[in-house]
């Protein structure tokens, strides 16, 4: 084989340094249009979980108020998680996605009887839940005042059955509640405040969501 022969096979079988640097060029410029589009899905991803993450938080703070007439102190609290909280894998499910191992930011205003959870976002700083996109408020009252008719209807049925039968109604609520065959749990409102019981007029009374009598959320039957 001729020099020039050898030469013409040696630029066949691979590459110049020319085409070299084009391709380097090419490869470079792809990673750099994919990078902030893998960015992007990334952060996508990230909304999507804390979205669907809050949500779940949401009914579990619920389902422990409707329980326990009251909010857990922590969301790692044992009441809470893994009871009305599925943890996920390393307590997951109350880990934020934008708080690098972080829990959510979570506090309780018990005046109020709210519970607010939130996100840090896509900054990662805990901005206060009124400056953040990725929030949820649990109010007190929608358990509360589930629980307490789901009682008072309860309670009806088995006072009307007693009265028709001659049962006495006389004494405090807890001496009429035992003697129709309730628990120690039916002295309690959804709220945790004790039912005030009026024998006079047979008329059963919860303090309601503010849990102080005499004001305008009391529920009478």
């Amino acid at each position: 084989m001729t020099t020039c022969d050898q030469r013409r096979s040696g630029r066949e079988a691979g590459f110049t340094l020319l085409e070299m640097v084009i391709a380097l060029v090419i490869v470079a410029i792809m990673v750099a249009t994919a990078m902030p589009l893998a960015s992007a899905l990334v952060q996508s991803d990230r909304r999507s979980e804390a979205v669907r993450e809050l949500a779940d938080i949401a009914d579990a703070l619920q389902s422990h108020w409707f329980e326990r007439a009251a909010f857990p102190a922590t969301l790692a609290e044992g009441t809470f998680l893994g009871v009305h909280l599925q943890p996920g894998v390393r307590n997951g499910g109350i880990e934020d996605p934008f708080g690098q191992g972080q829990q959510y930011a979570y506090a309780i205003d018990v005046p109020n009887g709210t519970a607010m959870v939130w996100s840090r976002g896509e900054n990662g700083v805990d901005d206060g839940f009124a400056n953040e996109e990725f929030v949820v408020q649990i109010h007190a009252a929608v358990p509360g005042l589930k629980k307490t008719w789901q009682r008072l209807r309860l309670i009806v049925e088995l006072l009307a059955d007693h009265i028709e039968s001659g049962g006495s109604v006389a004494g405090t609520w807890s001496t009429v509640r035992a003697a129709i065959g309730l628990g120690a749990e039916f002295d309690f409102d959804g709220f945790g405040s004790t039912f005030d019981w009026a024998e006079s007029t047979h008329t059963l009374r919860s303090a309601g969501p503010d849990r102080t009598f005499g004001t305008a959320d009391d529920i009478t039957l």
